[in-house]
């Protein structure tokens, strides 16, 4: 009876660890796929910004945002002098069970004025997080450039 008992013991103990395996779930990252702005595109204060991307993942897909920000420093992101910096930060959910996907919208608006003065023109990144259902995430990054009309 005891070797019964530890038997039935070692295979609870088998079965609860083999079904535990981190292989069962998903690691893929969804992908991303920019058409407009396409990177180096010249955009206007005061103007709409056209947004059309494609998004895939193999199981199920749950968000994306959107960041833009000045690049006039390079990658550091320290600014001494902010004045009429413009930065975006916008996230966005699918509807459940969508795998893929094509987003089109003109929601972003850039401005002309920020707090009274005209905004700051030149290179500005453009980011685009995507993240599917089991919390993988996937980024894209192109360089736009914002110019006064």
């Amino acid at each position: 009876m005891k070797y019964n008992f530890l038997t039935y013991i070692i295979l609870m103990f088998i079965v609860v660890f083999s079904s535990c395996s981190k292989n069962d779930g998903d690691t893929q990252k969804p992908e991303i796929l920019i058409d407009e702005p396409f990177d180096g595109q010249v955009l206007f204060a005061g103007d709409d910004l056209h947004f059309e991307a494609y998004f895939l993942d193999n199981m199920e897909l749950k968000s994306y945002k959107i960041d833009i920000h000045p690049n006039e420093d390079g990658h550091d992101h320290k600014s001494t002098d902010d004045e009429g910096e413009w930065s975006f930060q916008k996230s966005w959910d699918f509807e459940p069970g969508q795998r893929n996907i094509q987003v089109n919208h003109h929601e972003i608006v850039i401005p002309s004025m920020i707090d009274g003065v005209a905004i700051h023109t030149g290179d500005y990144h453009f980011l685009v997080y995507c993240t599917d259902k089991a919390g993988n995430e996937s980024w894209i990054s192109i360089a736009i450039e914002i110019e006064l009309p």
